[in-house]
C-alpha cells in the first residue's frame, strides 16, 4: 500500500488522529484549531454525542473533510449517550433506561447482530446526510473489538466498510501486542485476513502517550514521551491517537482525564514537536488518503 500511496517500502508515514470530535464543545474547538494548524491529519467523529451536529456544521463551513467515524456503542463513565437510530427501539444494545451499557461486556453478551448494524449504520448515514463523506471506520472504546468476552462485532463493521467503500482502524501489528491473550489474538488474526479477502485496507500501528493515569504527567515528560515516540516509529504507516479538547467546564464534568486531553491539544501545536517530525523525515498522511486509495482500486 506505501507503494502505491506514492512513498518508499522504508518511508515512515504518520496519521495524527484526534478521537472523540463532537464529545464536548471544547474539544471541537481544539481540533478544529488542530486542522486549521496543520497539526492533524484526521479526526473521527462520536455521532451519538450532544455536540456532533456542531462539530460537523463547523466543518462543512471551514472545509475540512478528512472526517472518520468513531462507532459508538457504549456510553462513558459520567456521560451516556442513546442511539442515533430511532425507527424502533434497540432493546439489546441499551439498558432499561434507554442508554448505551457503560460496561463493555454487557454489550458484548446481549447486542443482537441486527441491531448493532442498524445502530453502526445509522451513525454513517447520520454523518452522509450532513454532508460529510467519512475517511474511515473505527471503534470508539474497543466497543466493536469484542476485548472483553471474545464475541466482536469486526464483520458487521466489515460489512458496513465495503458497502461505504471505506478503511477500517485495525493495525496489522496488533498482532505483535503483548498485553493480548491467544484467543484474541487469534480473533485478530482471523479479522485481519477476512480484510485483506474484503479488499479492506487496513494500517500497520497505532500509537499514543499514556492516557488517564493517576498522577497525571507534567507537560515536559508528556513532550519527552511524544518526542521518543515519533522518533522510535517503524517504517509503515502508524497513526498517533490523541484526545485533543480545551478544558473546559463541560469536558471535566464527563471525564476525570481533562488534563491529558488539554495536553495532548497543547502538545500537538508546540513547535518543537513539529520540528521533530520534520527532522525525522516522518511523511504526515490522512486517512482520506488512504480511502481514496481503496475507492481507487
Amino acid at each position: 500500500m506505501i507503494r502505491k500511496l506514492g512513498f518508499g517500502i522504508d518511508d515512515r508515514l504518520l496519521i495524527i488522529n484526534a478521537d472523540d470530535f463532537g464529545i464536548t464543545k471544547g474539544t471541537n474547538e481544539a481540533i478544529v484549531n488542530l486542522f486549521e494548524e496543520k497539526s492533524i491529519t484526521s479526526t473521527s467523529i462520536m455521532i451519538p454525542c450532544p455536540d456532533s451536529n456542531e462539530a460537523m456544521e463547523i466543518c462543512n463551513s471551514k472545509g475540512i473533510t478528512n472526517i472518520g467515524i468513531h462507532l459508538t456503542l457504549t456510553s462513558g463513565e459520567k456521560h451516556l449517550y442513546q442511539p442515533v437510530f430511532k425507527e424502533s427501539n434497540l432493546n439489546s444494545l441499551v439498558s432499561a433506561e434507554g442508554y448505551f451499557h457503560q460496561d463493555a461486556t454487557l454489550l458484548e453478551r446481549n447486542a443482537a447482530a441486527n441491531e448493532v448494524k442498524l445502530e453502526l449504520e445509522s451513525q454513517i448515514q447520520s454523518a452522509i446526510v450532513q454532508g460529510i463523506d467519512p475517511t474511515h471506520l473505527d471503534s470508539h472504546g474497543g466497543s466493536i473489538m469484542g476485548l472483553f468476552t471474545g464475541r466482536d462485532f469486526i464483520e458487521i463493521t466489515f460489512d458496513l466498510c465495503e458497502k461505504y467503500r471505506l478503511p477500517f482502524n485495525l493495525p496489522i501489528r496488533i498482532l505483535d501486542q503483548p498485553f493480548f491473550n491467544n484467543d484474541q489474538l487469534r480473533l485478530f488474526q482471523k479479522r485481519i485476513s477476512s480484510a485483506k479477502e474484503r479488499g479492506i485496507l487496513l494500517i500497520d500501528d497505532i500509537v499514543s502517550l499514556p492516557y488517564c493515569f493517576n498522577p497525571t504527567a507534567e507537560y515536559s515528560k508528556m513532550k519527552r514521551r511524544l518526542t521518543e515516540l515519533l522518533k522510535n516509529l517503524k517504517p509503515g504507516i502508524t497513526q498517533l491517537t490523541i484526545h485533543p479538547s480545551k478544558k473546559t467546564e463541560q469536558l471535566i464534568a464527563i471525564t476525570e482525564c481533562y488534563t491529558e486531553r488539554e495536553l495532548e491539544y497543547l502538545l500537538l501545536n508546540d513547535i518543537d514537536i513539529k520540528q521533530v517530525i520534520n527532522n525525522e523525515q516522518i511523511k504526515l498522511i490522512s486517512w482520506k488518503d488512504i480511502r481514496d486509495l481503496q475507492r481507487s482500486i
